[in-house]
């Protein structure tokens, strides 16, 4: 009895310890614990996962000498080896294996083996059945197979590459291998490739569905640089899509073209258009070589390929509509990637705009809401003298609105382009009355005022509208991080800050401070202005080193541009809805400050002077007394009436006190200053002083700077 016991109870712990080892192991591969690698259990199994499973087979092992009896083990195994006959050995290929693939087909093709010029040709290919989800691979593998499982000479390829069981022998060859991966599994369908050819060769590698061809096949192996592809900006491609579509209305209506391809061509660039099915296959990276050609072509392919299915031909054949010869006729990578990287920057630019203006109302709105609400302001971290919450609030909606200005009306310096002057500004190889009617196209597809460049060889290798978009962002990006930066101050504490405004609480501040609340809004707001600015530098670089006929950088250029317009739209957005919306003043704390200032001795200059203000500052600072009360009881400067007048909170924060003359005056300056009464003026007794005076000069030089 004692026997039995002992052995249910290891039993049971074998068991225990063979469960969490099969939670550690992927799904659908059940596999002995006490089996060896050369076990006949069928397995699919990469280099990696071969490790792991041995280092937990060598666990198990030890496990099992330590601490089971035979009689334990061998039950256990029995029930086990049973239950793994009942599965199918199917294996769920990971990203990481899609990725091993894509490598070896593109990397061990190039080996040669000179050993084994005389193996069977034909290579057994993978078999797989899709599941579903379009990263969800599976293969099988029987026993016999197993058995004609073959070693790769060309090294580092899987063992569920290279087996057949058509091969006596044992070693796969290099063309075996190839033969074996191309087929390549993708969105979960199995998917061929095909084959086209260009000036350095013939490319076997493209997916036999996929809508590009060999430049962007090229491109895809040439620059894995970003990983951010041109898909990621759609305002991009439909921007190549609007070129393209105005370039083919001039080539048909000068009579480079027939209806049939012209129309073809319309309706691939329509379809790029009106969604983003296709916008998938742009698959170049954003930053590339070659001025923008990769990108060019990419879009050329597409919309060849794209008008041949529309003609019932084949992805591939380009046998009615070529990607050079109609899809870019006129054009070149010169001319048309700059024109549609303009229009992408304007329709992005769009996005941005709105956002900024809702930013700019919700300040507004902040301003409205705390008018009344008087508190300190601060030069150089110091008490300065009070204003309003409100003023503060309207102070950074019209530091945006301003620049707002700016960025909708220089938008307008991207519409001038050089569509037409093909390579280098001579417009060689292009209709004389293309560039006219592409442009005018152009123009009436988009509704915006394109014109035509006065200077196509100067317009060629210069990016200077892109310069000046550019610095109007890092503009705005400067002055709302400063914002960002006043939010934070005005946000400190809560008990030993400004504490002056509440920002909405978004999320716990800290993993190890309990009831902490950091300014976190803020905080991503200003890592996107960063972000900005040093774009700007890189585009500044990028557009300087710009030689003779072209700026070969523009790709850099356009990236940074459109990845720029994508954060700050964003991060306006967020900052708006999840910060400005949601703030609160605290007026009590914002009281306290103005009542225990020193600041507000400034009020008393005009009726006292420097001097004795000075005296009455230093002596509240000692005596820590009100300023008022120090120059009325204290000092005996003024009379409580005095000071009640010269302190007025009002007064002091910009609402106009004083005779009716004097107001219609000050209300023909711009509203800013302070209106008291002094007698420090050789014109009598009291006579209106003018804190903050602009001049008619001042209002003559604003006019022009407006010009």
């Amino acid at each position: 009895m004692f026997f039995r016991s002992r052995v249910a109870a290891e039993a049971a712990a074998l068991m225990t310890y063979w469960r969490i080892l099969r939670t550690r192991r992927p799904r659908s591969l059940p596999l002995s614990p006490l089996s060896s690698p050369s076990s006949s259990s069928s397995r699919t199994l990469s280099s990696h996962s071969e490790f792991i499973m041995e280092k937990e087979r060598g666990q198990w092992s030890a496990f099992v000498a330590k601490n089971s009896s035979s009689a334990a083990t061998r039950e256990l195994n029995a029930e086990i080896e049973e239950e793994e006959e009942k599965h199918a050995h199917q294996w769920m290929m990971n990203n990481d294996l899609k990725l091993e693939l894509q490598q070896l087909f593109n990397h061990h093709r190039y080996n040669n083996n000179k050993n084994n010029k005389n193996n069977i040709k034909n290579a057994a290919s993978t078999k797989s059945e899709p599941t579903t989800g379009a990263q969800n691979y599976t293969t099988t593998k029987t026993t016999k197979q197993k058995k004609n499982e073959k070693k790769c000479v060309v090294g580092n390829v899987p063992e569920y590459i290279c087996r057949s069981s058509s091969f006596s022998s044992g070693v796969a060859t290099k063309k075996e291998c190839d033969d074996a991966t191309k087929t390549l599994v993708v969105a979960g369908r199995n998917e061929k490739t095909r084959s086209e050819s260009d000036l350095l060769g013939e490319l076997d590698t493209i997916p036999k569905s996929a809508l590009y061809g060999i430049a962007t096949q090229r491109a895809v192996d040439n620059y894995p640089i970003t990983g951010v592809k041109l898909s990621h900006f759609p305002e991009f491609i439909r921007a190549l899509a609007f070129v393209k579509k105005a370039a083919a209305t001039a080539n048909f209506k000068v009579g480079l073209i027939s209806k049939e391809i012209f129309e073809a061509i319309s309706i691939a660039c329509d379809s790029l258009l009106d969604s983003n099915e296709h916008h998938g296959d742009f698959i170049v990276d954003v930053i590339q070589g070659g001025a923008g050609t990769s990108t060019n072509m990419a879009a050329n392919e597409i919309i060849a390929n794209l008008a041949n299915l529309s003609l019932n031909k084949p992805i591939g054949s380009y046998e009615i509509v070529h990607p050079n010869d109609h899809v870019n006729l006129c054009q070149s990578t010169n001319d048309a990637y700059p024109t549609a990287a303009k229009l992408a920057v304007g329709l992005h630019h769009e996005k941005m705009v709105c956002e900024l203006k809702l930013l700019i109302q919700s300040f507004r709105k902040k301003g409205d809401e705390f008018k009344y609400i008087v508190k300190m302001g601060r030069t150089q971290l110091q008490d300065a003298v009070p204003m309003t919450l409100g003023q503060e609030f309207n102070s950074f909606a019209n530091s945006l609105e301003s620049d707002l200005a700016y960025l909708m009306k220089n938008v307008n310096a991207l519409y001038e382009c050089n569509l037409g002057g093909t390579a280098i500004g001579t417009s060689i190889t292009a209709h004389k009355e293309f560039s006219k009617e592409s442009i005018d196209a152009l123009k009436e597809l988009t509704k915006l005022p394109f014109t035509s460049a006065k200077d196509f060889v100067e317009a060629s290798s210069s990016t200077s509208s892109f310069l000046l978009f550019s610095s109007i962002l890092r503009r705005i990006a400067l002055k709302t991080s400063k914002i960002c930066n006043d939010l934070r101050l005005l946000s400190s504490g809560p008990r030993c800050g400004f504490n002056e405004i509440d920002l909405p609480a978004v999320a716990p501040g800290s993993s190890i401070m309990p009831g902490k609340i950091n300014p976190v809004i803020p905080e991503v707001m200003n890592q996107v202005c960063f972000q900005v600015i040093g774009a700007d530098a890189a585009i500044s670089m990028a557009s300087e080193h710009a030689q003779l006929q072209l700026n070969a950088f523009e790709p850099l250029i356009v990236y940074n541009l459109l990845n720029s317009l994508d954060s700050m739209t964003n991060g306006l957005k967020v900052l708006r809805e999840k910060c400005i919306d949601g703030i609160t003043a605290n007026e009590d704390v914002c009281a306290s400050h103005v009542n225990n200032s020193i600041g507000i001795v400034t009020a008393l200059l005009p009726k006292i002077g420097y001097k004795k203000a000075t005296l009455v500052a230093k002596t509240a600072l000692e005596t820590n007394k009100p300023v008022s009360q120090v120059a009325t009881e204290v000092l005996n400067f003024l009379s409580q009436d005095e000071a009640d007048t010269l302190l007025n909170i009002e007064n002091m924060t910009g609402v106009v006190a004083g005779d009716k003359n004097a107001e219609a005056k000050r209300n023909s300056y711009p509203k800013r200053g302070v209106d008291i009464e002094s007698p420090q003026s050789a014109g009598g007794d009291k006579c209106n002083f003018w804190s903050y005076m602009y001049p008619p000069e001042r209002q003559l030089f604003q006019s022009a700077g407006a010009m």
